[in-house]
């Protein structure tokens, strides 16, 4: 089991934040911009999301 502590919560906020850039290419690369861009805001969300409760976390 995953715990969520600081470090969980960093690496996963990295990893979103990563594959939110990738999907924000996507948007201008593909034919298919309306799906890329809600997927890139879904995950960007959550990757906002997590960053913020990783840094509530450490305070």
């Amino acid at each position: 089991m995953v715990s969520l502590d600081h470090y969980t919560l960093g690496y996963t906020a990295f990893a979103l934040m990563s594959l939110a850039m990738l999907s924000g290419a996507l948007i201008f690369l593909s034919k298919r911009r309306e799906t890329w861009i809600k997927v890139h805001i879904v995950i960007s969300v959550i990757a906002y999301i997590i960053m913020f409760l990783s840094i509530w976390l450490v305070r």
